[in-house]
């Protein structure tokens, strides 16, 4: 670690752990080596793993800052933790999809591969014992998530997002078939501004990606489906992004 000190622990998620800090704007995010699916009923454990998503997010969330998209990753501190800003996290999961696959399919009778295009953008509850259900934004906003305004916001930051993933990914040789994504309100201390920025992760654990001439999976369907070796599919995309 460096100089900054790692406080009490704030939250434990399947794949992350949050700690305070003495900058009440900033946390000591930790990614841990567990491997979830279908709501933590399969569950594993990965060697490495969460050293390899600390510095994929780490390449990614950077990239994004360049592009002019504000996400609370501030910079690593080690293998296994980077420096975030303290958000409020909306509850509020957005999937952005430029390929039929996954749930889309077996809610709809999709057949799998089917582009999508203009690229579709949907929004869930992040309620893990509600199952994450899929809803609108009358209904989001019904229920105090966030207001008609943060919605409007969050669907186009998650498009921008998309394409500039998309051409990140494209450069490398990845094909990204769809992702997903979360947001948080940050408001500085001593502040009353508050803006809604990207928030968690961007990795294999969110995003559903393939090499672009091989068509091999370099994300976690490796795990749900028990289609190859998990850790070289995530190493392969950390080689690719150069890291």
């Amino acid at each position: 670690m460096t100089e900054i000190k790692k406080g009490k622990m704030l939250y434990e998620g399947k794949a992350k752990r949050l700690f305070a800090t003495d900058n009440p704007d900033e946390l000591v995010m930790e990614f841990k080596d567990s491997l979830t699916a279908f709501d933590a009923v399969k569950k594993d454990t990965l060697s490495g793993k969460g050293t390899i998503n600390n510095k994929v997010s780490a390449l990614l969330m950077g990239a994004l800052a360049e592009a002019g998209i504000e996400s609370t990753f501030i910079k690593l501190l080690d293998d296994t933790h980077s420096l975030c800003r303290n958000v409020e996290i909306i509850q509020v999961e957005v999937i952005v999809r430029y390929e039929a696959q996954g749930s889309f399919c077996r809610r709809y009778g999709v057949e799998a591969g089917l582009p999508i295009d203009p690229p579709l953008c949907e929004i869930g509850y992040k309620n893990d014992d509600l199952h994450d259900p899929f809803f609108t934004d009358d209904i989001a906003s019904f229920m105090g998530l966030a207001t008609r305004d943060e919605l409007a916001k969050i669907r186009y930051m998650a498009l921008t997002t998309g394409e500039k993933l998309r051409e990140i990914y494209g450069a490398q040789g990845v094909k990204l078939i769809d992702f997903k994504l979360e947001f948080g309100r940050f408001t500085p201390h001593g502040t009353n501004e508050t803006r809604i920025i990207l928030a968690d992760e961007v990795t294999s654990d969110t995003c559903r990606l393939v090499d672009a001439k091989t068509g091999e999976k370099l994300d976690k369907d490796l795990f749900r489906f028990d289609l190859g070796d998990v850790g070289e599919g995530y190493q392969k995309l950390l080689k690719k992004l150069g890291g």
